[in-house]
């Protein structure tokens, strides 16, 4: 019994992959996403800029979900711990919506750290999309003099 019902199955399933392969709606392959992001960093005495840019390097748009009316952030932390988080003292739209990045299209999301006095040394940023799926992250180590 267990052997027609798994044989049923697999026919099922590619019949359905067949069918959205046909429709141009078939899933990309596990790692064959095709955005493509960087994360600059400039340390200045004061201040730090992050730069995020996210490129679509496949040849369909790619529909990016984000949960509210973030789509970035950016974080800096010491040894695993947060010292700043871009998006700590802002307020964002509680709305779901996408935005489509087409082929080649690239955007570019900007953020500064005011640094605290005293702060010095080796420190990590991390720059990412708020998309789901954990998409677009980068990180970067700088140091403060």
């Amino acid at each position: 019994m267990l052997q027609p019902l798994a044989r049923l199955l697999l026919a099922l399933a590619a019949a359905l992959s067949a069918a959205c392969a046909a429709a141009g709606t078939a899933p990309a392959a596990r790692g064959a996403d095709p955005l493509v992001s960087s994360l600059q960093v400039a340390a200045f005495a004061d201040s730090v800029s992050f730069a995020l840019r996210v490129t679509n390097t496949g040849s369909a748009p790619v529909e990016l979900e984000f949960p509210s009316g973030q789509t970035h952030d950016f974080v800096v932390s010491r040894a695993g711990t947060e010292l700043w988080r871009w998006s700590a003292d802002r307020v964002f739209t509680q709305a779901l919506r996408s935005e489509s990045l087409a082929p080649g299209e690239t955007r570019a999301f900007e953020g500064r750290w005011r640094v605290p006095a005293g702060t010095a040394g080796e420190l990590v940023a991390r720059g990412f999309l708020t998309a789901g799926g954990g998409r677009a992250e980068q990180r970067a180590a700088f140091r403060l003099p």
